[in-house]
C-alpha cells in the first residue's frame, strides 16, 4: 500500500510484546535525540489507532481520520514522527 504522508514510520500490533517494546525503542531514541544540543530540529512520535476493536456506532473513524475510542480502541497503531 502506497503511503501519502512521508512521516509514516511503521504499523505496530497492539497485542504484540514485541511490537511495544519497538514502540518504546523508536521514543526513547526520540527523546534522546531531542536532547542533544547540537540537534535544532525537535521531534514528536504520534501513534495513530487502526482496525477497530469494537466497531462504535455508525463510524469507526472521525472525521480527522482518527478512530472511535481512541487507542483503547485500537488493535494496530500507526507510528508516525514529526517536527516539533
Amino acid at each position: 500500500m502506497k503511503r501519502i504522508s512521508n512521516n509514516y514510520l511503521t504499523t505496530l500490533d497492539i497485542n504484540s510484546a514485541s511490537d511495544m517494546i519497538r514502540l518504546n525503542e523508536i521514543k526513547d531514541t526520540i527523546r534522546i535525540s531531542n536532547r542533544s544540543i547540537f540537534n535544532n530540529r525537535k521531534l514528536r512520535v504520534v501513534r495513530r489507532g487502526r482496525k477497530p476493536i469494537v466497531k462504535t456506532g455508525r463510524y469507526s473513524y472521525d472525521w480527522g481520520g482518527n478512530i472511535v475510542g481512541g487507542i483503547a480502541n485500537a488493535s494496530k497503531l500507526d507510528v508516525y514522527i514529526y517536527t516539533r
